[in-house]
């Protein structure tokens, strides 16, 4: 029995007879000739991976290969010991985070667009075989560097920061794993917020050339963290003082506009207490029974022109309320374009409305506009009536 492969393609001997009749009654299709068995390879299952690498010669094969691959939860992996497939377990979570990196990176090389789960090729290579575990290495390297080179059997990386660069050079030939999963891991999948590992990978290619080394995968991964977290630290102290000026700002806007309100008040009352004493004036002068005919229904020019000026002060006192409030609402804008920018509310409709939870936009009150609106009408409806038509 034997099983040669052929770029992507297992040859495989028609004596192999339990594998070929478990790989149909899976629903595989297989190529067959007169003496040969052909197995094209299949994008939802894994079968030999690691036999495939430690035979290929060819980078550029194997980094092919794994990018037709479909990594979702339909994928199966055989099992030869049992002559079994089984499903997949493992964090496809990776899968959009590592293409979205490779993508922004140099790569010089046939293949470029990296559909590539390396969690699951995690879980289906071999770590005591050296070449699955480099290949491994050198995928994880595709998103730790910033530009990468390969043709057959060499592959290149490089790290640049600023003016700062380093290189290293891998040979397949000359299988040496490094074993820089636990770095990939604490990047890409142990995510404390959105889109943590941009940070972390800036911090891990840092680390990696000032030490000008990669083979120490263990001590890079520890001074990353301690970075992080200094780092981290710093920005939650950040946070806290932005929070804290958000409450000074919060504090102050309130502030002011009880102010204005308060100012609304007094003006109200110092013309109504006008206003009050004008119709006592003309209720203590007037002798006759009518009074409230007199002051509801009488006519003349005199009564026109002192409405007039109660209607023109009420308008004054109600507009210097509403510019204040204008002139609050721009403030709370500037309040929430800076906080937007700088805590972490983001410019979504959701995130929007925990501002507004936080601070509410100051404006005009229904009671405020009520009452103005409906002294107003009544001042223009005396107005009308003090024209003898």
């Amino acid at each position: 029995m034997s099983r040669e492969w052929k770029g992507t393609s297992l040859k495989i001997d028609d004596t192999d007879s339990c594998f070929v009749e478990r790989l149909k009654q899976e629903g595989i299709i297989l190529r067959e000739n007169d003496d040969e068995i052909t197995l094209e390879n299949q994008k939802n299952y894994f079968i030999y991976e690691n036999e495939f690498i430690d035979q290929s010669k060819h980078l550029e094969t194997m980094i092919t290969k794994y990018t037709q691959k479909e990594y979702s939860d339909k994928c199966k992996v055989y099992f030869s010991e049992e002559n079994e497939f089984k499903s997949i377990q493992s964090n496809f979570e990776d899968l959009g985070k590592y293409l979205k990196v490779t993508k922004n990176n140099i790569i010089d090389g046939d293949v470029r667009d990296l559909n590539i789960s390396i969690n699951v090729l995690k879980n289906i290579l071999d770590d005591s075989r050296e070449k699955p575990s480099l290949f491994l290495d050198i995928l994880i390297l595709f998103a730790l560097g910033n530009r990468i080179s390969y043709d057959a059997e060499k592959f290149e990386v490089e790290f640049n920061l600023d003016e700062e660069q380093y290189k290293v050079d891998i040979d397949i030939t000359n299988p040496k794993p490094m074993n820089l999963y636990p770095i990939y891991d604490w990047i890409f999948n142990d995510e404390e917020y959105k889109d943590s590992y941009t940070l972390k990978l800036n911090i891990a290619r840092q680390v990696i050339i000032r030490k000008r080394s990669i083979t120490d995968a263990s001590e890079i991964l520890t001074d990353a963290i301690l970075a992080y977290k200094r780092i981290i630290s710093k920005k939650t102290d950040d946070y806290f003082n932005q929070l804290n000026q958000l409450k000074n700002d919060f504090l102050v806007l309130s502030k002011n506009e009880n102010s204005a309100l308060r100012t609304l008040n007094i003006s109200f009352f110092a013309w109504l207490g006008y206003l009050g004493v004008e119709i006592f004036k003309i209720i203590v002068n007037y002798n006759r029974p009518d009074i409230l005919r007199y002051l509801f229904w009488s006519t003349g020019a005199k009564k026109g022109i002192v409405i007039l000026g109660f209607i023109v002060a009420l308008s004054f006192v109600f507009l210097a309320y509403a510019s204040e409030i204008s002139s609050l609402k721009k403030t709370y804008k500037v309040i929430r374009k800076i906080y937007e920018d700088k805590i972490l509310f983001e410019n979504e409709t959701t995130e929007n409305k925990k501002f507004e939870s936080t601070i509410q936009e100051p404006r005009i009150g229904k009671l405020q506009w009520a009452v103005f609106i409906g002294i107003l009408v009544f001042l223009f409806l005396r107005l009308f009536k003090t024209f003898p038509w």
